[in-house]
């Protein structure tokens, strides 16, 4: 019987670092279907589920973990929880650092240097370390199932009334957010993802013809438009250098030999479309692992369910459902007032999406242990789910180092090459892109899969 929890258990991992694997990994990012892009700020789609699925199983495991250690807070149990999370943050910062140096540069002191001041601190595998760090510790030191239940809830409104004390009138502002003001601070601006964006409309903004080929932008209303990071996007062919001025912007407009460059200025100013704010911020921050925890937190409560009912595999399957049910119904509606948002991993969202997590294991449970139907179907997702941080872990060294300089096929870099010349006429170039990255998924299953046949389990 336990050999099979454990096996539903890496199943149900597996398929969530599976996930994992392909929504990170696409043909192109130009190129995706809309379940397999992460919502743009509110709302959940499949591909925002992964992550608070894993930090669940997290929670899970740990349970059965620290149970070998009869759940004691004593230097022992507090030394491997601080090691495990601090190993697990510092393989998350090599990940983000790695190559170490700008590789369209010769390798030096100086270009390593030169990269460690702008590389992103926070990520994915570091808010892993963070929740499982604050949430495990309250458990342990909590220990009974009704205080680490009112633990977590705690956490998640405490963390709704900090951004509600943050900005009163509009908290889940994507500018205007704690959790963007704790970025800023801890780790500071250039350490800091900068993938998400806002868009304004050309009239947001004034246009000034310097001569035939420059132009000055500057905001009509510039107290909540921070140029630093704007850009315009064109609908013609002209290419833009742009220049910070005095809360405003001089754009060169890079002709072409030999092309007419009479009016360049104004013929462009035409052609811009809609202007793009790039924000700094991190969906993986520091202060949102404070709610993150409560996700491994209600993942401990689980794996405790699972211990108490062990020999009662049917009974875990209705209250995975009961609980699951009742968690996405109570997200949905706590969504009204917190919205639910991956970005800033809320409340609502805790539960929305660790009731659809019970929901999935429940399946996995069901289909291994009540109907014990053959595991060959679900062999990938175990091998997958039994060295789960690993192949996390090697599927983006994989990934980034596919786009070294050195790996160039003509000027395209090795994956653009492949997914052009390959996969992008597979149908049409989204599909193409999904092949893409199933085809990475078979690869990282290969090593998946023999790591678990020889037994070999990488353990942080």
């Amino acid at each position: 019987m336990k050999n099979k929890r454990i096996l539903a258990l890496d199943a149900f991992r597996g398929f969530t670092v599976a996930l994992m694997i392909l929504v990170n990994n696409p043909g192109t990012w130009s190129f995706i279907y809309a379940p397999l892009k992460h919502a743009e700020w509110e709302g959940c789609t499949s591909t925002d589920l992964v992550f608070p699925f894993f930090l669940f199983v997290v929670g899970i495991a740990s349970f059965f973990s620290f149970k070998k250690l009869d759940f004691k807070l004593n230097k022992t149990t507090f030394l491997k929880l601080f090691r495990r999370s601090l190993l697990i943050f510092l393989i998350g910062f090599l990940l983000n650092f790695y190559p170490f140096f700008d590789t369209d540069k010769p390798f030096s002191l100086q270009n390593i240097f030169a990269k460690l001041e702008t590389v992103r601190i926070f990520g994915v595998l570091q808010r892993i370390a963070c929740a499982y760090f604050i949430g495990i510790f309250l458990c342990l030191l909590l220990k009974s199932t009704k205080k680490i239940a009112m633990s977590g809830v705690a956490l998640m409104l405490l963390f709704w009334g900090i951004l509600i004390a943050y900005n009163p009138h509009n908290p889940y502002d994507k500018k205007e957010n704690a959790c963007r003001a704790v970025d800023l601070i801890i780790p500071g601006e250039n350490h800091t993802y900068t993938g998400y964006s806002r868009t304004f409309k050309p009239d947001n903004f004034d246009f000034t013809i310097i001569d035939n080929t420059h132009f000055q932008v500057k905001p009509v209303n510039g107290k909540n438009i921070d140029i630093n990071y704007l850009s315009f996007q064109s609908t013609s062919n002209y290419k833009f250098k742009k220049e910070i001025q005095d809360n405003s912007l001089i754009y060169t407009i890079i002709i072409p030999e030999n092309a007419n460059i009479e009016n360049a200025s104004s013929n462009a100013i035409q052609q811009l479309s809609n202007a793009t704010e790039k924000i700094p911020f991190d969906p993986e921050g520091l202060l949102g692992a404070m709610s993150a925890a409560a996700t491994v937190i209600f993942g401990f409560l689980i794996g405790r369910l699972i211990n108490y009912y062990s020999e009662n595999k049917e009974k875990i399957v209705t209250h995975l459902l009961l609980f699951g049910l009742l968690a996405v119904f109570t997200g949905m509606f706590w969504g009204q007032w917190f919205i639910i948002s991956k970005p800033l991993w809320t409340g609502s969202y805790v539960l929305y999406a660790g009731g659809l997590a019970m929901i999935v294991l429940a399946f996995f449970i069901w289909l291994m242990d009540v109907k014990q139907y053959s595991q060959k179907y679900i062999r990938p997702f175990v091998a997958f789910g039994s060295n789960p941080l690993f192949l996390f872990v090697m599927s983006g060294v994989i990934a980034k180092t596919m786009s070294f300089a050195y790996f160039n096929i003509g000027d395209t870099p090795l994956k653009s090459w492949i997914y052009n010349n390959i996969y992008k006429h597979v149908i049409d170039p989204t599909f193409g892109s999904l092949m893409y990255a199933i085809t990475f998924i078979a690869i990282m299953w290969i090593l998946a899969e023999i790591l678990y046949r020889k037994k070999i389990y990488i353990k942080v």
